[in-house]
């Protein structure tokens, strides 16, 4: 087990990047994919991964000292501080760590042979999320086998909500024999009822918002640079910058537009090479209809204009929402961070309308807000036990404090309390 705690321990120190690079080069190599395409498929991927991390943080890190100066124009104040993924570190800090990474690999080779399952867990990085459900109900019930225990069924019920989304992601984004484990995905659910609920709503249904409807109905205004920019001089001014403050922010956020797709095509261009041959490789053994999908970080699903389109439209108004919304203590503003991947998973549902992308993300954080909110005393127990943060300030989250998923865990752990 001491070996096991180094690796694992070696794993999480190297971050996203590098081990999306390794995995998807050992996964070539596994599956016969070559030398040469194994190492430029994991390079490639881990350069996109990358590229991507920088250009989100890039944006983030502009954008949050102006949601932050729009917030105190309005003399918003919030009694429980947004750590944002601060909460992550429970992740790599909480005693069921190793327990939960060998439990949750096993367990998803079994399913994967067994047939219950087509997603492969390559996406190491990602199991943080059942990691931190894990350090959540180990704080509340003091008992780490519980904590591992609902951590791996988390992460296995992501297994399956990753199968039932693969098909719509790879389709939309062209990014054949990939799925994505990442609890985004758990959006994608609802996402498509309430796709449906709105084609059923005469003059809703109507309202084409597609990156593509927007440029041909306002011209240049429609271009990705031109329209990011646009909204960063707004949310510039919101804030009350100066003119060259505000026209800086216009073109950072121009550039996180522009430049976003075209990274995730680097990214792209490493996964899919590997995907194919791992398709081909259980392909030729087992016949046409034994079908397997490579994991791969959210990201991946960053690429439509739409995305980040809907993204940004939502930083303003998603603090606004938190000030509006009875019963909230969460001003959001390290958790900004997160809309973009949110984006990405109810995209392809919601046929890259960003009016329906906008609208299904107003309602959804309603009830992230809530819950971010009741659970910030176990979120503030939990980072303060591990010493990641003050025990007397109390804090939340959206990504894994308001957690639908993770909130109905963590009140069944409460019953062995």
């Amino acid at each position: 087990m001491e070996i096991v705690t180094t690796v694992s321990t070696i794993l999480s120190n190297l971050g996203s990047s590098i081990l999306v690079a390794l995995a998807m080069c050992v996964l070539g190599l596994c599956f016969r994919a070559g030398v040469g395409t194994s190492i430029r498929g994991g390079l490639y991927a881990g350069i996109g991964l990358a590229g991507l991390t920088v250009i989100i943080n890039n944006a983030t890190n502009t954008l949050t000292p102006a949601i932050t100066a729009f917030s105190e124009r309005l003399g918003l104040s919030a009694t429980i501080t947004d750590v944002g993924w601060g909460s992550s570190g429970i992740a790599f800090a909480w005693p069921g760590l190793v327990f939960t990474l060998v439990a949750i690999l096993v367990v998803n080779a079994i399913m994967v042979v067994a047939g219950l399952v087509k997603t492969m867990w390559t996406d190491i990085w990602s199991l943080w999320h059942g990691q931190v459900l894990g350090g959540f109900v180990w704080a509340l019930t003091g008992n780490v086998t519980i904590g591992v225990v609902a951590a791996v069924i988390y992460l296995v019920i992501g297994s399956f909500v990753a199968d039932y989304t693969a098909k719509t992601y790879q389709d939309f984004n062209g990014m054949p024999g990939i799925s994505v484990p990442c609890t985004v995905s758990f959006l994608g659910i609802f996402a498509r009822p309430f796709n449906y609920l709105l084609e059923k709503i005469p003059g809703i249904r109507d309202i084409n918002a597609s990156p593509e409807a927007i440029r041909k109905r306002i011209g240049i205004v429609g271009e990705l640079g031109v329209m990011g920019t646009i909204i960063g001089v707004v949310i510039g001014i919101l804030a009350g910058y100066d003119y060259a403050a505000f026209l800086n922010l216009g073109i950072q956020i121009g550039v996180l537009m522009v430049f976003l797709p075209k990274t995730v095509s680097v990214l792209c261009d490493g996964v899919i090479p590997i995907a194919n041959a791992v398709v081909e490789f259980v392909q030729e053994r087992f016949g046409e209809k034994k079908e397997i999908y490579v994991a791969v970080d959210c990201a991946a699903l960053l690429g439509h204009p739409s995305v980040m389109s809907s993204a940004v439209i939502l930083y303003p108004l998603a603090v606004l929402l938190a000030v509006l919304l009875p019963g909230n203590g969460l001003i959001p503003i390290a958790s900004l961070a997160v809309i973009p991947y949110w984006c990405g998973a109810v995209a392809p549902y919601l046929k890259g309308n960003v009016f329906r992308i906008v609208l299904f993300m107003l309602v959804w954080m309603i009830p992230v807000m809530l819950l971010a909110t009741a659970n910030a005393d176990l979120h503030t127990l939990t980072m303060g036990s591990l010493g990641l943060a003050d025990p007397n300030v109390v804090n939340s989250s959206f990504d894994m404090g308001g957690d639908p998923l993770g909130f109905l865990f963590i009140k069944i752990a409460g019953l062995f309390a």
